[in-house]
């Protein structure tokens, strides 16, 4: 994923307030829990050296309701400017962050955003289709849109001779017309970049949608046995499908990832393993998308000072030591990388490596 959010972070001046806290209201005393750990929350802040008046809002922040059912985080970011980001994380999980320090604390919001996956739901049958288009599968509103094609001889009849033979060849017709209708549609809202595309509806609305698909789309296609577009049909099953695709989508998008990665460890060019090594290629801008694993990270730290040379914002120069994950991330953001949250067993100890834009040659 691009590093563009907390690259706007770090336009700011620092330091940050870095809170990323469950807020889910889904028992009787919720509320009166989530205000017992505000106040903890706010004299840690204070603890650590934030001043009261950023502690406050970060807390009252955190403390807004939501709005949102069922598992819910929010994460909020503030300093000297004030809130920097505000946001609701439906159906997180993980360990909150609770921090005051020259970078912001954002590696484990970037891991969820680099989880979220777009969706376009496509439930067809014989007259057309309803479209889901979702930014973020399950944790954005969708916007609906729909095609209903043409009604005339829209159902087959018995057989019954060469009239009705005649009919059915018509209505054949019409189903290919109105699943064109739906191809062109989906081609308009999947863009140049199509995202993944769950097809599910009428088996042969579903074949015929996807065989008019160009390639470069057809190939984000996954079918559901599930879903329908019927009124009140229950779309359980079919839900569940569509979230076991966007899993698969998350771990593929890893997989290819840590493919490249080991293939140019075996090969020996465009790679750098460990933290040392990673930074002191970042400083020449050479680092394309950097790997991580965010709980081995979090375990060490790095002496700025030993790298005058990286991209970095005045006030973390001077700190005597930061946590690798957030000097590693906040480098790459400088110099334009992308970053991939996974933990193989290939990578080091310190759980850092980086892919580089240029070759080097084998050692």
């Amino acid at each position: 994923m691009r590093l563009d959010a907390l690259t706007r972070i770090l336009d700011h001046q620092g330091p940050f307030a870095s809170a990323l806290m469950d807020v889910s209201r889904t028992t009787e005393d919720a509320r009166q829990q989530l205000e017992l750990r505000g106040r903890a929350a706010r004299a840690e802040l204070a603890a650590a050296g934030a001043p009261h008046a950023v502690a406050e809002e970060v807390v009252r922040r955190l403390l807004e309701p939501t709005g949102k059912p069922g598992e819910t985080a929010r994460f909020v970011v503030a300093g000297r400017d004030g809130v920097l980001v505000d946001e609701t994380l439906p159906h997180w999980s993980g360990r909150e962050v609770l921090t005051w320090g020259p970078l912001p604390d954002t590696t484990a919001w970037l891991a969820y955003q680099e989880a979220a996956v777009p969706v376009l739901v496509v439930l067809a049958d014989h007259l057309g289709a309803d479209l889901h288009q979702c930014a973020a599968w399950g944790r954005e509103p969708t916007t609906v849109h729909t095609v209903d094609g043409s009604t005339e001889n829209l159902s087959k009849v018995p057989d019954g001779g060469w009239a009705m033979a005649d009919l059915q060849r018509r209505t054949d017709e019409v189903w290919r017309f109105n699943a064109r209708a739906v191809v062109a549609e989906v081609e308009r809202l999947a863009g140049s970049e199509p995202p993944l595309i769950v097809l599910a509806g009428d088996p042969r609305a579903r074949h015929d949608v996807r065989a008019g698909l160009p390639p470069h789309v057809a190939e984000h296609v996954v079918e559901a046995e599930h879903g329908s577009r019927a009124g009140g049909a229950s779309n359980e099953a079919f839900l569940r499908e569509t979230d076991a695709a966007v899993r698969r989508a998350v771990d593929e998008r890893r997989r290819r990832a840590v493919e490249r990665l080991e293939e140019h460890l075996g090969r020996h060019y465009a790679v750098a393993v460990g933290l040392a090594e990673v930074l002191d290629m970042t400083v020449q801008a050479g680092v394309e998308t950097v790997v991580l694993d965010e709980v081995r990270a979090a375990h060490r730290t790095v002496r700025p000072a030993d790298y005058p040379y990286l991209p970095l914002p005045d006030g973390v120069r001077v700190a005597l030591v930061v946590r690798s994950d957030l000097l590693v991330l906040a480098a790459a953001a400088a110099t334009g990388a992308e970053a991939v949250f996974t933990a193989p067993s290939l990578l080091p100890d310190d759980g850092v490596a980086a892919l580089l834009r240029w070759d080097r040659p084998p050692r």
